[in-house]
């Protein structure tokens, strides 16, 4: 107590000191619980970026995971929890198909459970997940993720179709498999999600957190001077798109960039978004394929939308596994600058699902129509690559509140822009520690096979019957009565000092307020010039697929069917022998059929095919050294023609004279094939009651459709494996459509028709005083099948 003044008694000395470890002790607990701390609600969304993959293969539960905020969390329009702020979880249970023996689908569940704050501290939180961004899976209440059913999607239910129109026809059931195999992929059921997937989750608990230091980021123009000369530079902008072609006004611009091209492409590679594809023959068959398979495409096409008449230069998308939903920009170079650099400008919009739109009569994009959200998805985005420097919103009192976009649906907005300037993004922040390890998302090949071999029984068993397909289509009716869209989750962001958020429930504005400015016909002149556009043109890149039909002539060379001999001779040895002899012979008919072509190298494809022709067979009777019959009896042994029918699958690799991308492609074609012949109707008519010989049991074939081993003259078929080989020509005369004309060969050994009912056809004959002796078949040499077809093909 030295340090007392003098004349303070011990009594005063002592209360002093107790005081003093009282004010201590609540400075101690003043800095555990400040009292100028904030409390995150229950319900309050966390929307972050995993930074290591997850798989329903070969994640474990109680596997320790982490994220970051990609977007900032506020109390009462304060940020709480900003942009980067590393947030700490655990995988909680896994179910994965395996080999589909027990599950068809997967699940994950997990907790976000800490926050670690950029200083080290951090603490407890309780956190489920709600929604996966951009992807095929659903999450339920309890925030277990559910993963999709291989057999529930389009691709497979369009398989199963196809297949049953083929019933009755083992080769068409062949080619219908291999075709929509080839073209369509079994979706794979395992949950993936790797480094950079996006989720929002929700506070399951309130959660007391201190004051947390942010920075925000700059604006653009600090001065009052510099932000009216910042808002008259985007009021010379452009600021609605125009549908190509059909000059439909749709998006509305809501962010523009300052700096250079190079900045661009780094800041949006380093933010995860990636480049669309060019729309043409190729692509358009990649995206069917994801829409039928129920999966993604990262960088599947967007239409093309002009402003100024002019089309994006840049156009950038981020999605995860799925192409009904994801995040897409459009981008467009100005003539403006600001301190030097280039003004760009986009348009942003999310895509949340897929309808159908009555007034275009095809399947469009539905959007989140609050598209500031995106505005702000993309702002964050940005500034957590360290890639922007100074960010301000600007308001645009001329843009319509009342828009709709060339779909016709509503774009809510309060019309501000996002000005983002731009550093050169030469180091941008890396968010994926190093050490992170890739997964095993699938097994092997044989373990798939197995899978989607168990996966499709299991359903045919469980779903593919009437009574299954009639409930589930009453039950799908009625709970699309119930469904209703949930509203966008707000986002927020932290630019020039201003936090922003959409207000739900915010109405479009019924006027149009027009600036008053020097420059404001800037923009009737840009969305005339923008309607004024030429029509779209078709994209002749080379086709992936093609899908045709073709029909023309079949014929027959180097056989005839052979042929079969029964001698009767007398048991004492005299004359009076009798030879009849069966024999075929085969007259040309017509064929019908389809092709799968595929197009996945230049001079190469791969054709898969099916033909059904329908040609004649003539069973011919000869009597030779007969001395039982006279001529009259043997005019009564008439066999009428019947129908031959050929179902035949082939693959045939095509050599093509010119690249993919001609026009005209000649080509050598050479494959093996697989056929079934069979008759289609008895080709013998019934013997005479009186021929003493009894050989009215001759004319007894059944013409039922049935294989395996019948014998063919008996309803049964006749399978055989054959060289098909050949060529043609084909002619692209649209961009989606090309027709041919081909010349095929099929080399197989002649037809069999008589050795599994030989001893059949006299069996029950009493013979009496004769021997029969049966000579044959008898088949010359292989059979030639040619056909000569024309046909037409639609590509993508």
């Amino acid at each position: 107590m030295r340090f007392l003044p003098p004349g303070f008694s011990n009594q005063k000395k002592c209360r002093l000191l107790g005081l003093f470890f009282l004010c201590c002790a609540g400075i101690a607990l003043l800095a555990a619980n400040p009292l100028d701390g904030e409390t995150i609600p229950q319900g309050a969304t966390l929307e972050v970026r995993l930074q290591q993959p997850i798989s329903s293969y070969s994640t474990r539960p109680g596997t320790q995971i982490s994220a970051i905020l990609v977007a900032p969390v506020s109390v009462s329009g304060q940020i709480v929890l900003p942009l980067g702020t590393k947030i700490e979880g655990t995988v909680i249970s896994v179910r994965k198909v395996g080999l589909g023996v027990v599950h068809e689908t997967a699940e994950i569940e997990l907790r976000w459970d800490r926050v670690v704050l950029a200083n080290g501290a951090s603490f407890a939180i309780q956190a489920k997940v709600t929604q996966v961004e951009n992807a095929r899976e659903n999450v339920d209440k309890q925030g277990e993720i559910k993963g999709i059913r291989s057999t529930g999607t389009m691709s497979h239910r369009t398989s199963g179709v196809v297949g049953t129109l083929a019933f009755g026809d083992p080769i068409a059931a062949i080619f219908t498999t291999a075709g929509s195999s080839s073209v369509l992929r079994f979706s794979e059921p395992e949950i993936s999600f790797p480094i950079g997937t996006e989720m929002l989750a929700s506070f399951s608990a309130p959660v007391e957190i201190p004051v947390i230091e942010r920075k925000v980021v700059p604006p653009v123009a600090a001065s009052g001077q510099e932000a009216a000369e910042l808002r008259k530079r985007i009021r010379r902008l452009p600021f609605r798109t125009y549908t190509q072609g059909s000059n439909v006004p749709s998006d509305i611009t809501n962010l523009a960039f300052i700096g250079s091209a190079s900045a661009i492409e780094r800041a949006f590679a380093a933010s995860g978004w990636e480049p669309v594809d060019d729309l043409n023959a190729q692509t358009t068959y990649q995206t069917v394929r994801s829409i039928a398979e129920n999966q993604g495409y990262r960088r599947a096409p967007m239409s093309t939308l002009l402003l100024d008449g002019k089309a994006p230069e840049y156009a950038y998308a981020k999605t995860l596994n799925t192409f009904s939903k994801r995040h897409h920009l459009r981008i467009w170079q100005s003539q403006e600058t600001w301190e030097g650099e280039s003004v760009w400008t986009s348009s942003s919009t999310h895509d949340i699902g897929i309808g159908f739109s009555k007034a275009n009569k095809t399947f469009i994009h539905l959007i989140d129509t609050h598209i500031d959200n995106e505005r702000s998805k993309v702002v964050n985005d940005m500034v957590l690559t360290g890639c922007v420097t100074e960010v301000q919103l600007v308001d645009r009192l001329w843009v319509p509140k009342d828009a709709k976009n060339g779909t016709g649906e509503e774009l809510i907005t309060d019309g501000k822009i996002a000005v983002m300037q731009l550093n050169d993004c030469n180091a941008p922040t890396e968010e994926i520690p190093p050490e992170v390890m890739p997964l095993q998302v699938h097994g092997n090949a044989l373990d798939r096979s197995t899978r989607q071999t168990v996966l499709t029984v299991k359903n045919n068993i469980l779903r593919d019957n009437v009574g299954v397909m009639a409930y589930s289509g009453i039950r799908y009716g009625l709970d699309a009565k119930k469904r209703k869209e949930d509203p966008a989750a707000p986002r927020e962001v932290e630019i020039g000092g201003e936090d922003y958020r959409i207000q739900q429930g915010f109405e479009a504005n019924d006027s149009y307020v027009a600036s008053s400015s020097d420059d404001a016909g800037t923009q009737t002149s840009a969305a005339t010039e923008g309607k004024a556009s030429g029509k779209r043109k078709a994209s002749w890149a080379p086709p992936s697929v093609e899908i045709g039909i073709h029909s023309g002539w079949l014929g027959y060379a180097g056989g005839n069917g052979g042929l079969i001999g029964y001698l009767f001779e007398p048991t004492d040895g005299s004359g009076g022998q009798l030879l009849l002899v069966l024999a075929n012979s085969f007259d040309p008919g017509w064929t019908i059929g389809g092709t799968i072509t595929l197009n996945f190298q230049n001079y190469f494809s791969h054709e898969f095919s099916y033909d059904h022709s329908f040609t004649t067979l003539n069973l011919g009777l000869g009597v030779i050294d007969n001395e039982l019959t006279t001529a009259s009896q043997d005019a009564l042994f008439v066999f009428a023609p019947t129908g031959l029918q050929t179902s035949q699958f082939a693959y045939d690799l095509l050599l093509n004279a010119t690249p993919k991308t001609s026009r005209w492609r000649p080509y050598a074609a050479v494959g093996p094939s697989f056929q079934l012949m069979h008759l289609s109707d008895a080709p013998i008519k019934k013997a005479p009651n009186y021929f003493k010989l009894g050989l009215s049991n001759i004319g007894l074939i059944s013409a039922a459709y049935s294989f395996g081993g019948t014998p063919p003259l008996e309803g049964g078929g006749i399978f055989q494996f054959g060289l098909n080989y050949g060529g043609g020509i084909r002619y692209r005369v649209a961009p989606r459509w090309m027709v041919r004309l081909d010349y095929r060969e099929t080399l197989t050994p002649q037809p069999d028709f008589w050795s599994k009912s030989k001893k059949d056809i006299l069996a029950g004959i009493d013979l009496g005083e004769y021997n029969l002796t049966e000579i044959g078949p008898l088949l010359n040499g292989p059979m030639r099948q040619m056909h000569a077809t024309a046909g037409v093909s639609f590509t993508f």
